[in-house]
This record gives C-alpha cells, structure tokens and sequence, in this order.
C-alpha cells in the first residue's frame, strides 16, 4: 500500500484513540485547547469553535505542507528556491540578532560617548 494510506490511517487512529476513546483531563493542556484559546480564533469563529473544525484545518494544513513537499522533492529548481529563501531568512534573523542584542550599544553608553 502507499504510504500516504498508511499515514491517513494512523492519523485517523491517533485521533479516534485521543480525543475519542482515552479523552485528555480537562487540565491536560493539548493543541485543540491552545487554538481554541487564542484571540485570533474567537475573532473568526467567535465562540462556537468545534473539534470539527479544528480536525478540518489540521486536515488542511497537513495537506498543503504535503503538497510543498511533494513540488519540491519532484522539481529541483523549487528545491534550490526554497532552499536559497530559507538560507536568507536565517541569515537575516541571525545579523539582525546581532545588530539588535550582541552589538547594541546601552543607553548609558551612547550617552557618554556624545559628551565626550
């Protein structure tokens, strides 16, 4: 069998055993509380947001980030451009981790370097 049909299954068991079957304590923190916590969730679905719901837009996230997987394994050029975009973002996070923490002057500092 392919192994997409594998992972779906386990997916769907994972999830049946979880939430259905062994059912977390209320004071067990899981991903479902977290998201249905945050206010970025309670502006869209206001406060009837469902385990449907949430089950639908991991669904769909999984889905989508499969599907970049899959372009850029099958297509090396995209591979090369993801690759190059991620190298740049982390260069720029870490220069601007420097400019920002490592290097900065304190405010004393500047002060006194000014008077002088």
């Amino acid at each position: 069998k392919q192994w997409y049909q594998r992972r779906v299954r386990h997916s769907l068991f994972y999830t049946v055993m979880v939430y259905g079957i062994l059912r977390p304590k209320k004071d067990i923190l899981t991903l479902y509380q977290i998201v249905k916590n945050k206010k970025l969730t309670k502006i869209i679905f206001g406060s009837n947001f469902s385990f449907k719901a949430f089950v639908l837009g991991q669904f769909f996230s999984v889905l989508f980030m499969t599907g970049i997987t899959i372009l850029t394994y099958t297509y090396f050029i995209l591979h090369l451009v993801q690759v190059l975009l991620l190298v740049l973002v982390v260069t720029w996070n870490g220069a601007k981790f420097y400019v920002t923490e490592v290097f900065r002057v304190p405010p004393s500092e500047s002060k006194r370097n000014k008077s002088s």
